[in-house]
């Protein structure tokens, strides 16, 4: 789920036209608790078209990768991973697997959750796993969604039904279902028909039938949050600084946000004769993404708990 802001970076960096037609808009945000009257709405204020936009993540990999490719500026190296990085106040030197070596000012982070960079670096990091498993898949269904995502709130955790476009085979959406940790692998282990009756269950059918069912993910969930995304010569970004619950749909907003404000840190240093890898710039770069990356973290994991507590308090809260 792309939103705005992150949607207009693409468009600048020539992505977005890769992407023309491949996403469905989403025109609404349908949140209940369970499938009880009393939905919180969300719609687009005036002058926007939609709240976000809803791509298939290999639509999105494949339009980035396109992208990168057909850019002049960048040195695109696949297949290869580095084996051994040094910093300091000349530069960055890497010593890649295929025995080259690569040179610059400034080494970003951009490996995800399990990031060996910020691992070398020694960079603290708080985390705790939630006792929950994503479960993902996509479906077919009877009924248009009118491009309105739900995000129904059962106690065992959120459950999310995300707009996609059709296809030859009807309508379709994107299935986040968060189960707790034990029934995930039951969860997985059940046959088709038997899955497909557990989601008829969640979505109270207003969606009317399934149709059909796609393959299907598990998704270990947890938080981290790395206490310092900089250090000499070193930027991290996306999930390699911090990882959160998908209750939002906010974790790679979240990541987009991070590389849009390093670029212009980085850009509006290079304006006045700074190099990239400087300290200063590093500095502005942490403190402008600290309050931003720790109030959505923090909001999404009190969502998550908050929901989590049963009864009529905590669901009017």
């Amino acid at each position: 789920a792309i939103a705005s802001a992150p949607m207009n970076m693409l468009r600048a960096i020539g992505v977005a036209d890769r992407l023309a037609g491949k996403g469905c808009p989403i025109e609404g945000i349908r949140v209940s608790d369970g499938l009880a009257p009393g939905a919180l709405d969300f719609v687009p204020q005036d002058g926007e078209t939609a709240l976000g936009t809803m791509f298939e993540n290999r639509d999105l990999r494949t339009a980035l990768l396109d992208a990168a490719g057909a850019a002049s500026g960048v040195d695109l190296r696949m297949q290869t991973r580095a084996v051994a990085i040094e910093r300091d106040e000349a530069g960055v030197r890497a010593t890649l697997s295929d025995g080259s070596q690569v040179r610059a000012s400034l080494l970003i982070g951009a490996e995800g959750r399990t990031s060996p960079t910020r691992e070398a670096a020694g960079l603290n990091v708080a985390r705790w796993t939630y006792d929950h498993v994503a479960l993902v898949t996509s479906i077919g269904h009877e009924h248009s969604h009118e491009n309105v995502a739900y995000e129904i709130f059962y106690p065992e955790g959120p459950f999310a039904i995300l707009p996609l476009n059709d296809d030859d085979r009807g309508h379709r959406s994107a299935i986040v279902w968060s189960v707790r940790g034990n029934q995930g692998p039951g969860m997985q282990k059940l046959g088709d028909r038997g899955y497909m009756a557990e989601l008829e269950r969640k979505m109270g059918g207003f969606l009317g039938a399934i149709t059909w069912l796609g393959p299907r993910f598990a998704h270990p969930l947890g938080f981290h949050h790395a206490a310092t995304i900089t250090a000499e010569r070193l930027a991290l970004v996306g999930d390699a600084a911090h990882g959160i619950h998908p209750i939002a749909g906010q974790g790679v907003n979240v990541g987009f946000r991070d590389v849009a404000a390093l670029v212009e840190v980085l850009v509006d240093g290079k304006r006045i004769g700074l190099d990239v890898g400087d300290r200063a710039l590093l500095t502005r770069y942490e403190r402008w993404r600290s309050l931003d990356t720790f109030m959505v973290a923090a909001a999404t994991d009190g969502l998550t708990r908050l929901f989590g507590i049963p009864g009529k308090t905590a669901s009017a809260v």
